[in-house]
């Protein structure tokens, strides 16, 4: 792999992931994420391009708003960081591909949706209508699935977490049904219910080990999101292995 592209795809990656703080500051308050443009919550005052370059900022400026002295939130240079070395990983991993770009973007998505369903418990619609439309994009490009099998998907990735809403009475929301029927399309079947298993699966065990370490109580929501983007990702990365697996048991 050309170091070469792999430096510049940690620098796309990392100026993504300053859009996407935008995205998870503003779309859960309804605001729009083109304008205005960016500007210091605080004071309110439009930053400048020197207030604006990835992780560089921040630490130059001390975590702090240089006209008023306001504190940065720490998450604005981990999510920069964060997309960008999960660009570079993924790059190195599938290549400069339709998939590695697609993968690219599912990580960038699921950043959003993760950090959205833990701080304000919603898997916001605009979100979900981006990833299925992109989804969509994908098919037509790749053609590596039939419409059928994706549509199939979808329905098994309604219907399991209805089901599983039904009988948890509200353990899971409807934002987790439609995450579910959208990563249907992109999976298709069975691989979005190896998808939902594999969530569900970590899902269990953080959330045990979490009233094991007193950090929830039993009564305490969990975003279940995260952890279905998670399974999401590893199934779309590793679908093919999956079943060599599975089928090896037998």
């Amino acid at each position: 792999m050309d170091i070469l592209l792999l430096f510049f795809t940690f620098l796309f990656g990392l100026a993504c992931g300053s859009f996407l703080n935008v995205c998870i500051y503003r779309l859960p308050r309804k605001e729009s994420i083109l304008f205005p443009f960016s500007h210091c919550p605080s004071c309110q005052i439009k930053l400048q391009a020197r207030d604006l370059i990835p992780i560089v900022s921040f630490f130059s400026l001390k975590g702090k708003c240089r006209y008023c002295g306001g504190k940065i939130h720490w998450r604005y240079p981990v999510v920069e960081l964060i997309n960008g070395l999960g660009w570079v990983a993924i790059i190195a991993f599938c290549g400069f591909t339709l998939e590695g770009i697609m993968t690219a973007l599912i990580f960038s998505f699921a950043i959003v949706i993760t950090l959205i369903d833990v701080e304000h418990y919603l898997i916001l619609n605009n979100v979900l209508i981006f990833l299925f439309l992109l989804g969509f994009l994908f098919h037509l490009l790749s053609q590596e699935m039939s419409l059928k099998i994706r549509v199939w998907g979808m329905l098994v990735g309604f219907t399991i977490p209805f089901f599983l809403a039904l009988i948890s009475r509200g353990g899971m929301g409807g934002g987790d049904i439609k995450l579910c029927t959208v990563m249907g399309f992109w999976l298709g079947f069975p691989g979005i219910f190896q998808a939902i298993f594999i969530g569900a699966l970590i899902g269990s065990v953080i959330g045990i080990a979490l009233l094991l370490t007193k950090v929830k109580k039993r009564k305490d929501p969990v975003p279940f999101g995260p952890f279905l983007v998670l399974g999401f990702l590893i199934v779309f990365l590793f679908q093919e292995q999956i079943h060599f697996w599975y089928w090896s048991l037998f």
